[in-house]
């Protein structure tokens, strides 16, 4: 079989990876792939059984757990963990807190490549995949890879409005949204196992003076451009 068209996006929280992937994908009737969705649900699964956010038997058991039973919805970019869609929850603070701290081991990264790789693979046209070690670990062999970012305060802003949006934004202020946001690129640039950082050969591409319109217009031209889709 003939592989789909990959493109690879990396870059920052906030950035807006997650708005403009997703709405060029619906768009072109291309698959979309949120990696960083995958930690958020086994961050979740873990908590909802209970178990400590530590390298541990229990962890193993649940990214064996996550593993056998994760399945990506392509058509509604949706994520399942058995029968239970957990994308009402990917959102939340807890999905976040929880992806922050698995996502610094080297286990849980390790166990989760080779299902990133195999959604991806499954779409039925091209897909978008995001991250923070796309072009750099998970797809290497990316037909485009994109280095997504914005300024720390554009990104604190926008996680702002979207914890808004879940009704959570009451406990927290700007301030206190870009210290975290800091604190998880530090954590994320730095981390012994796949740090973020921007491949070689990736574009740049700075959302930080584009509304959401303007950067998926952006994003379409450019894989005009590539030659990736008419």
């Amino acid at each position: 079989m003939t592989r789909p068209k990959i493109v690879a996006v990396d870059g920052p929280a906030g950035s807006g990876k997650s708005s403009i992937c997703a709405t060029v994908c619906r768009d072109l009737n291309w698959s979309y792939v949120n990696t960083g969705a995958l930690y958020r649900a086994v961050g979740l699964l873990a908590g909802d059984r209970g178990v400590s956010l530590v390298e541990g038997p229990a962890l193993s058991k649940i990214l064996h757990e996550f593993a056998d039973t994760v399945r990506w919805e392509h058509e509604t970019a949706k994520l399942f963990v058995g029968v239970e869609d957990f994308t009402p929850r990917l959102d939340s603070v807890e999905a976040g807190n929880g992806a922050s701290a698995v996502a610094k081991m080297a286990s849980v990264r390790e166990a989760l490549m080779p299902h990133q790789r195999k959604l991806s693979l499954s779409a039925p046209r091209g897909a978008i995949v995001d991250g923070r070690d796309i072009g750099t670990v998970i797809f290497p062999d990316a037909d485009l890879k994109i280095f997504m970012t914005a300024s720390l305060e554009q990104r604190a802003m926008r996680r702002l409005k979207q914890i808004e949006k879940i009704g959570g934004a009451s406990d927290f202020s700007h301030d206190d949204i870009m210290r975290a946001i800091a604190l998880r690129d530090e954590q994320d640039s730095q981390r012994d196992s796949a740090p973020m950082r921007k491949a070689e050969d990736a574009i740049l591409f700075d959302t930080s003076h584009m509304n959401v319109e303007m950067a998926i217009e952006s994003l379409k031209e450019l894989l005009r451009a590539k030659g990736l889709t008419k």
